[in-house]
């Protein structure tokens, strides 16, 4: 059993310990506006570097990713990605197919580790090049082939040694298989998934008359192109913040759940570290 771990606010979650479901998000709705142009320091003729713009563009619209963690105890996270303490970290079993087979995943969790650099190495936009990027194209829609591995990782997994605190672990899903209808992909636990809306007002959307829930917009601006899966993740481990008042709240009991632990993390006066204080239901 393999135990990664995934920062969430105290809203969100309260939501993922009831629902068991991982969101998957669109990069392009990433904090980070150097995501996916490792390969942006290209060289060669003007038409293969807007063919390279454009071919990325499309992989940015045609898959999802999870970002995880190996660390629950990292201060940066807590404060950045936690409520500033305040929220969770859940910990998942990351075994079986949902995040580990290449039917469902470009890039699987057991190939997911995120790569830190300082400098983009200069890519060689040749006939070899472009056609291994086509097949990481033609893998994210679902189509047979092989996909340049190497290549794949060194686009989805590239970032900046700034963030290398994050100790990041990346699942790379495809969003859509064209070689599937929507409605086989609705019936497989694999593949459905569902997202955040609220229903439009007619005042949104003037001089057009319709009914409630023809027109949806996204809950709020964190749900945003985020694909929540059905499939239900095991929990293993959870950590409340040293600030949270999860204790306090009437769902707390909730939390205890068989092959489940719940630590309560205090901060230690002795060092810089936090110290994790394990919880019962009693």
């Amino acid at each position: 059993m393999t135990i990664l771990y995934k920062y969430y606010s105290y809203a969100g979650g309260k939501a993922a310990l009831k629902s068991q479901n991982l969101g998957f998000r669109k990069p392009e709705f990433f904090n980070d506006p150097f995501e996916l142009t490792a390969l942006s320091n290209s060289v060669g003729p003007v038409s293969k570097q807007e063919t390279l713009k454009a071919r990325i563009d499309q992989l940015k619209d045609q898959v999802a990713i999870l970002c995880l963690t190996r660390s629950p105890f990292n201060p940066l996270m807590w404060a950045h990605y936690a409520d500033q303490h305040q929220g969770f970290v859940i910990g998942y079993d990351v075994s079986g197919p949902f995040l580990n087979s290449p039917d469902y995943n470009l890039i699987t969790v057991d190939s997911g580790d995120v790569l830190y650099t300082n400098t983009k190495t200069p890519f060689a936009l040749n006939p070899e090049s472009m056609e291994a990027l086509q097949g990481i194209y033609q893998q994210a829609m679902g189509f047979e082939g092989a996909a340049d591995r190497a290549l794949a990782r060194r686009l989805f997994l590239t970032k900046h040694a700034s963030w290398v605190y994050e100790e990041e672990v990346r699942v790379v899903k495809k969003v859509v298989d064209w070689t599937r209808t929507v409605e086989e992909d609705q019936a497989d636990p694999f593949r459905s998934f569902y997202m955040l809306t609220r229903n439009l007002e007619p005042h949104e959307v003037p001089g057009i008359g319709f009914e409630p829930g023809y027109f949806v917009a996204p809950l709020n601006e964190n749900a945003r192109e985020l694909y929540l899966y059905h499939h239900k993740m095991p929990i293993r481990e959870v950590y409340i913040g040293a600030r949270s008042t999860y204790e306090e709240d009437p769902e707390f009991p909730e939390i205890f759940q068989p092959e489940r632990q719940v630590f309560k993390l205090d901060v230690n006066q002795t060092s810089w570290s936090f110290e994790p204080r394990e919880l019962s239901s009693q």
